[in-house]
């Protein structure tokens, strides 16, 4: 039995657990791993050569994670110094370790240490190659050793992806881009809006303050032109860089105009559907951090939801991030159009931002 580990988004582990549940039907005892965030583990049994290299390649087309991890063991430590650490590493068995042709360590710290990250994979490295004989490359190596230490929490595993696939720049699910927006969302959580809106085939998606064009370029990288997507800002500068990297990805089936997410139901006028409504409006909604002005935030909140009502679907979703919780929630519960059916709370970039699901009263 193999065991892996995933890093992800931060409080959305369940979401990851679904994906993961949905996606590899080999996978069992899949579970936030140690109660830690951040972080999923999950089993899959070890089959021939071909059929471990077919469940690898669907784990690493997994959207949600961010990185993977082949465990190999882990353990707790009252007094975690570097030489109670390298003691207890040493008592697992690593055997790729001894016919491989070289490796290096990673190590991640986290909490109150008296030795940095970079001592601890020093240290373990060190060891490693008296235990095995086996030469260090940083760059040119064949296994990844990560060592986590989490408090008094240690686990130890070869890490498998070089790329965070959240980036989408490795080999599954490849997004390119030639712009890059100040304050885009992570691919991965771009994933999870639009996991959340329930998108099927044949409907449509709206992202109306679509900056660099993350949710859109996820959107059509995972339905292609099975649905209909449109694209829009407000800002020149946004539209333009979201066009190009729309077209370096050859997804020419994305309509994209100038929209103002305070007047949908006047600025979106030219796109016309076939029910004359939009099924799902997912966006990262400005979140007002360089004026601080929660009243701006009010009115664009107000406006912004008072006009999608307008061109939304009796049954559709609205799917929004937004760092001014309080506000927005303020403005659901005043202009009694929506109620909230879901809200998350994650981070990125050092904010905690909320995720919520609307749909209509």
């Amino acid at each position: 039995m193999k065991k892996y580990v995933v890093t992800c988004d931060y409080n959305l582990e369940n979401l990851v657990i679904e994906e993961i549940k949905q996606k590899i039907s080999e996978a069992t005892e899949i579970k936030q791993f140690e109660n830690f965030s951040h972080r999923v583990s999950f089993c899959v049994p070890n089959f021939d050569e071909q059929k471990n290299k077919s469940v690898l390649q669907k784990i690493l087309k997994l959207r949600s994670i961010h990185s993977l991890i082949e465990l190999k063991g882990s353990f707790y430590l009252e007094n975690p110094t570097l030489e109670n650490i390298k003691a207890k590493v040493m008592e697992i068995e690593l055997p790729e370790l001894k016919i491989a042709t070289s490796f290096r360590v990673t190590a991640e710290r986290y909490g109150t240490h008296n030795f940095t990250s970079m001592e601890m994979a020093k240290h373990i490295g060190h060891t490693v190659i008296l235990r095995y004989q086996t030469p260090v490359s940083l760059t040119d190596y064949e296994h990844n050793l990560r060592i986590d230490i989490l408090g008094s929490f240690v686990f130890v595993g070869y890490q498998i992806t070089d790329d965070i696939l959240s980036h989408r720049q490795g080999k599954y699910n490849k997004i390119e881009r030639v712009f890059h927006h100040r304050a885009a969302t992570k691919h991965s959580l771009a994933y999870h809006l639009l996991t959340l809106a329930k998108l099927k085939e044949g409907e449509s998606l709206l992202d109306c303050t679509c900056g660099g064009g993350t949710i859109v370029l996820e959107a059509a990288n995972i339905f292609g032109n099975k649905i209909k997507i449109l694209a829009g800002d407000m800002h020149q500068k946004a539209i333009e860089g979201t066009k190009k990297n729309l077209k370096i990805n050859n997804f020419d089936f994305v309509e994209l105009q100038e929209l103002n997410a305070r007047h949908l139901d006047e600025t979106i006028q030219n796109y016309v559907l076939e029910n004359g409504k939009i099924d799902k409006i997912v966006c990262n909604l400005p979140f007002g951090v360089q004026s601080a002005k929660q009243v701006n935030m009010r009115g664009l909140y107000d406006q912004f939801l008072t006009s999608a009502e307008k061109i939304i679907s009796k049954n559709g979703k609205i799917v929004v991030l937004t760092m001014r919780q309080g506000v927005f929630r303020e403005v659901v519960f005043m202009i009694k159009k929506f109620k909230i059916t879901k809200e998350y709370v994650t981070e990125a970039g050092g904010l905690y931002l909320h995720i919520f699901v609307l749909e209509k009263l």
